[in-house]
């Protein structure tokens, strides 16, 4: 027997007291063990309920009706069968053990400062937001059945959506490193910031790239094959890992949390949509400067101005007379036609690097 219905209405409140009431067993012995979210993608749950965005379902065990089900050995109430992570956010939220992340907008109120505030500081600030969280009405799904296999079917069938063509096996493939890809493309960085265009996930493979970057510490070349070996292998180790050690991904949770504070500092640098963030290939060498540099992030964006145009007026002198101009200039724009082999990235943020520095010497240490 399944049977699956609309939960009455209850607030996160609601849910919340349920949890701390231990009325709703987190980890039941049929729950799948999902991804474990970072401390940044759970914020990014708050952020979208804040900004009013739409949540998925939750899927829990109902255990009020009918007989003592074998399925409840702790006398709960409810048990999680999906959403499970989003769930677990929300109550750490609710617990200050989470904070919204330093990138945070209000959309409504994008000059509010609202950055790294916990449901503490929003019930004593701006109690208007915390009575959003408190009274936010989440669609949960009751399942009733005393079928273990009919709960783990349910699980499964909820769970085999994504699509897998073109550009998009590489990240629905298996492993830690698509979690962290698909966690990442949801940063402030790619959904305003970026304007080259993602309809072929074009940012979750400059995702790859950078994940790569950071597991290898150092350039290396990022062409097709380059990015599946690295899938591969991420993919072979998790195999190996065992069960109770899969939670921790090691080197790759490293990869993905330095990845994000260099994502944190481009995303308040850059302008939304930006025409400087058009060419995706030139966005890893912004990225090694500020993941060396980091205080160099406030002048980062003028730089980039100030060097593109360089570029361009080289290149235009060039068309004209092929005997004057900066050879240095001509270097880089020559290697920035082969974005994805290693001594091209090596040798651009050389230059970069170089002229940044001298950039900032004249002009000073200045704040935007």
């Amino acid at each position: 027997m399944l049977k699956v219905v609309i939960h009455e209405q209850q607030t996160l409140r609601w849910w919340f007291e349920q949890h701390l009431l231990r009325r709703i067993d987190m980890a039941p012995s049929y729950q799948r063990r999902a991804e474990v979210w970072s401390k940044w993608k759970r914020a990014h749950l708050i952020d979208s309920i804040l900004n009013d965005f739409d949540v998925p379902k939750f899927y829990v065990a109902n255990f009020h009706v009918g007989p003592a089900s074998d399925l409840n050995p702790r006398k709960t109430g409810y048990a999680i069968i999906d959403g499970k992570q989003r769930l677990g956010a929300i109550f750490a939220f609710f617990s200050d053990e989470i904070a919204l992340n330093q990138s945070f907008v209000l959309d409504d109120s994008p000059q509010a400062k609202l950055g790294q505030l916990k449901y503490s500081d929003l019930r004593s600030r701006f109690p208007q937001l915390a009575h959003k969280i408190d009274s936010f009405i989440p669609t949960v799904m009751s399942v009733f059945t005393d079928n273990e296999r009919k709960i783990e079917e349910l699980f499964v069938r909820l769970n085999t959506g994504e699509a897998a063509n073109g550009a998009e096996r590489r990240n629905a493939a298996g492993g830690p490193v698509p979690v962290i890809v698909r966690e990442l493309s949801q940063h402030l960085f790619f959904v305003k910031k970026i304007r080259f265009n993602i309809k072929r996930m074009q940012e979750h493979n400059l995702l790859w790239k950078l994940l790569l970057f950071e597991f290898k510490n150092g350039f290396v070349d990022t062409k097709s094959r380059n990015l599946n070996d690295f899938a591969e292998t991420a993919k072979s180790w998790s195999k190996s890992r065992p069960d109770d050690q899969q939670d921790n991904m090691g080197d790759y949770d490293l990869a993905r949390d330095r990845v994000f504070e260099v994502l944190e500092l481009l995303a308040i640098e850059f302008n939304d949509s930006d025409v400087l963030l058009a060419k995706q290939g030139e966005i890893p060498i912004y990225y090694w400067a500020i993941r060396h540099h980091p205080t160099w992030v406030h002048e980062l964006r003028d730089f980039v101005l100030e060097f593109t145009e360089a570029i361009s007026e080289n290149l235009r002198a060039q068309k004209s007379d092929p005997n004057v101009g900066t050879a240095e200039l001509s270097s880089y724009y020559t290697m920035s036609r082969t974005t994805n082999d290693q001594a091209s990235l090596e040798g651009r943020y050389k230059i970069f690097e170089k002229r940044f520095a001298a950039f900032r010497r004249p002009m000073g240490r200045r704040s935007k």
